[in-house]
């Protein structure tokens, strides 16, 4: 399985969605998501609530991601 990060991630339909829509929800799993909008940020912690949420890519810091 292949951790990603959603950079820029508005409510998760270019990345988490688009990933299991094309049937590659095996390979990939979304990981982690910067994202600084406010109303984004509550509809991605309503529908992915086990997927951290950072809210400015300034500020984000790169760590490992645990599987």
């Amino acid at each position: 399985m292949i951790s990603v990060l959603s950079l820029f991630s508005g409510i998760g339909g270019l990345c988490h969605y688009s990933i299991a829509a094309a049937g590659l929800s095996h390979k990939f799993q979304v990981k982690q998501f910067v994202e600084i909008s406010a109303y984004s940020q509550s509809v991605l912690r309503h529908e992915q609530p086990q997927i951290p949420i950072h809210s400015d890519i300034t500020t984000y810091h790169c760590h490992p991601l645990h599987t």
